[in-house]
C-alpha cells in the first residue's frame, strides 16, 4: 500500500557513479543468514499459527496434515540456526549501534538531520528487534523446540506461557520486519545496493548517511573509524 501510494524514496540527485564501501563481506554475510533464516520462520511459523483458516479450506485434511507436520519440522531445525546467526549478527554490528545524541535529533526531526553510519531509526530495529525481539523469539523457541516424548524438561504451566510469549513475539517481529525489509528494497533508491554488493553510491550515501560519509572522506574506514 505504501509503495502503490508513494512510491520508492527517489534520490535528489543523480547518481554519481562513484562507489563507497558500506559493508564488508562478513557483515553481509552476517545479515543475509539472519534474514534468510528469519523468513523460514516467519513463513512456517504464520502457516502453523494461522494455516487453519487460510490453507486447510483449500486442501484436504490429508495433504494438511503432513504438510503441517514438515513445516514444523523445518522451523524446528532452522530455529537454532537462526540464534546462532543473531549472535554472530550482534557482535559483528554492536560497535556501529550504540546510541548517541545524534540519533535522538535525527528522531526528532523525522529522519531529515544528517546520521553516522547508522541512523536512529535502523539503532531502534538492531535493539528493539533483532536483539530483544531475537533473544525473547529464541529463548521461548527453544523451551519449545525441547519437547520429546516421555522427558518433561519443563513444567506445562511453562509450556504454555513459552507459547503465548513466543506468538506474540514472533508477531511483533515480524511487523517490525515489514518495515526493515521495505526501506531496504523497494522502497528507498539505492538502499538494497549496500547488502548486495557491499558498495553504495556517493549520492545515497551524502542524502542518507551524510556524517559516516564525511568520515570515510576524511581518512577513515568503512565505519567510521579512523584507520590506523
Amino acid at each position: 500500500v505504501m509503495f502503490a501510494g508513494r512510491g520508492p524514496i527517489k534520490l535528489k540527485t543523480a547518481r554519481s557513479g562513484k562507489l563507497v564501501k558500506r559493508f564488508t563481506r562478513v557483515e553481509r554475510y552476517a545479515h543475509w543468514s539472519v534474514a534468510i533464516t528469519f523468513i523460514v520462520l516467519a513463513i512456517t511459523g504464520v502457516v502453523i499459527l494461522w494455516g487453519r483458516y487460510f490453507l486447510l479450506p483449500v486442501v484436504s485434511g490429508s495433504l494438511y496434515g503432513p504438510f503441517l507436520w514438515f513445516l514444523k519440522s523445518v522451523h524446528n531445525l532452522i530455529g537454532p540456526l537462526f540464534t546462532i546467526s543473531i549472535i554472530v549478527m550482534f557482535a559483528v554490528y554492536v560497535r556501529d549501534n550504540i546510541p548517541t545524541a545524534s540519533d535522538v535529533k535525527w528522531l526528532l526531526s523525522g529522519g531529515k538531520n544528517p546520521s553516522h553510519r547508522f541512523n536512529g531509526g535502523e539503532k531502534l530495529w538492531f535493539w528493539g528487534g533483532v536483539t530483544v525481539l531475537g533473544i525473547v523469539v529464541s529463548t521461548s523457541g527453544w523451551v519449545l523446540n525441547s519437547i520429546v516424548p516421555g522427558i518433561d524438561y519443563f513444567p506445562r504451566d511453562t509450556m504454555q506461557l513459552a507459547n503465548i510469549i513466543h506468538g506474540v513475539a514472533s508477531v511483533l517481529f515480524i511487523a517490525m520486519s515489514i518495515g526493515h525489509i521495505y526501506i531496504g528494497s523497494v522502497g528507498m533508491e539505492g538502499s538494497y545496493d549496500g547488502m548486495s554488493s557491499g558498495y553504495v553510491d556517493e549520492s545515497w550515501a551524502k542524502e542518507h548517511h551524510a556524517l559516516w560519509l564525511d568520515d570515510v572522506n576524511a581518512g577513515a574506514d568503512h565505519r567510521g573509524k579512523r584507520s590506523a
